[in-house]
């Protein structure tokens, strides 16, 4: 079935001006780096370098919880493979390299404010290398809620078993189950496709065919690997908390995995904030605090958004690299994708 039917999530080609394309798809990049750069800036000057400073660290424990971060990284890539396969994405094998690389870019863009960034990003890079821009945009809002969904469920099951979460507010509490019934509902396929739907008729675009719509199965079996990535990622948190303070106890290890996922999942609903900046940390020092000093979960508060920014930064160069290769090689061209349309 050819893709360039009316489940474009952009503008129809032929209404297009040749002009204002090549003029779009050079100022598109451009305006995104730029604001990466700005706002990479912001959020590094918002860092309390003095505190970082007084930080004591256990490098063996850092290299542990790197090497995991960035695992958990390329996991989001085999889920992101896994929900294009699920909506019909055809063409994908071989293309690993090229839309790492596009992965990882559009994670940077996280750091800009509005969620949408991280998948405006996919949609515009993979589609020049031939994905079916429905598919991407779908497959991008699906990974966002089921992302939030999947990490505040594994939050709320590790942090209400614990008698010690029961210091907190009930309203705090109560506005964490209410976000995560929020996600759960979103993501039941009748209500997810109807609000893309909905999206659509507001942007004045036609509606999806029935091919792009994901089933039960596919979110069923997408909310399954992203609870494994939330543990996956929640250790790694443990483990560099555990290189700054290493007091803590093994027996803590659930509740900071179950801290870490709150305060990654709460940040990914805060769109206003880049990289969940302000929120995530709030987030994280409360909970935190409850089993280590405030002033040493203050410090790795700090430590955190430093080191996760480091391993963005690590991702992104480990998905470059073999796409430099490549280009000095065969060429981009021979990374390009057949979904059913010829490349954007």
């Amino acid at each position: 079935m050819s893709e360039t039917s009316s489940t474009d999530l952009a503008a129809p080609e032929g209404k297009r001006r040749p002009g204002l394309r090549r003029f779009l798809g050079k100022a598109v990049p451009i305006v995104f780096y730029v604001l990466l750069a700005v706002f990479l800036v912001l959020y590094l000057r918002s860092v309390d370098w003095a505190q970082l400073a007084e930080a004591d660290w256990n490098w063996g424990w850092v290299a542990v919880a790197t090497l995991i971060s960035l695992g958990f990284r390329y996991w989001g890539v085999g889920i992101w493979f896994y929900l294009l396969r699920r909506l019909g994405a055809t063409g994908l094998k071989g293309s690993g390299v090229t839309l790492t690389y596009v992965y990882a870019k559009s994670w940077m863009g996280r750091y800009i404010p509005g969620a949408a960034t991280w998948i405006i990003g996919k949609v515009y890079f993979a589609s020049k290398h031939g994905v079916s821009k429905a598919r991407l945009g779908v497959s991008g809002l699906l990974e966002g809620a089921l992302q939030i969904a999947a990490t505040l469920a594994l939050a709320l099951v590790l942090l209400l078993v614990d008698p010690r979460t029961h210091q907190l507010d009930p309203w705090l509490i109560a506005l964490m189950v209410a976000a995560f019934v929020g996600c759960v509902v979103c993501l039941i396929p009748q209500v997810f496709v109807w609000l893309i739907g909905l999206a659509l008729r507001i942007l004045r675009r036609k509606p999806l065919d029935d091919d792009v719509r994901p089933g039960l199965g596919t979110v069923l079996g997408g909310a399954g690997l992203y609870v494994a990535g939330a543990i996956l990622s929640g250790s790694a948190y443990y483990f560099i908390t555990l290189a700054v303070y290493p007091s803590l106890k093994g027996t803590d290890a659930a509740f900071v995995i179950g801290a870490a996922s709150m305060a990654s999942a709460i940040s990914m609903l805060a769109v206003f904030a880049p990289g969940g900046l302000g929120v995530r940390e709030g987030v994280q020092a409360l909970l935190l605090s409850i089993v280590m000093p405030v002033p040493i979960a203050l410090v790795v508060v700090v430590v955190t958004r430093v080191w996760s920014l480091g391993v963005d930064g690590l991702f992104l160069l480990c998905a470059a690299v073999p796409t430099w290769f490549r280009r000095g090689g065969a060429g981009d061209d021979a990374a390009v994708v057949h979904d059913g349309a010829p490349a954007a």
